[in-house]
């Protein structure tokens, strides 16, 4: 896979809330999807599905880690 097939790619992506201790939504994790490809995002409650979908609409930032869609890096873009 080269960079130029992947649409939508998350590298290394965390992301934290914190409310007097620290609750990792997302740790960590790698995701690409490639032109044509058709994914389905599925898992319990509580599981990251929607803070990993706010970070690649770019409504919100990693805490770590870097977020691309359509080649362009959103988790570079100052907010």
């Amino acid at each position: 896979m080269t960079e130029s097939d992947s649409v939508v790619r998350l590298e290394k992506v965390s992301k934290a809330y914190t409310d007097g201790q620290t609750f990792y939504a997302l740790n960590e994790i790698d995701v690409a999807v490639n032109r044509g490809e058709r994914v389905a995002i599925m898992g319990p409650s509580g599981s990251g599905k929607s803070a990993m979908l706010n970070l690649i609409c770019g409504l919100d930032v990693p805490t770590s880690g870097r977020v691309w869609v359509g080649g362009i890096e959103l988790s570079a873009t100052e907010r």
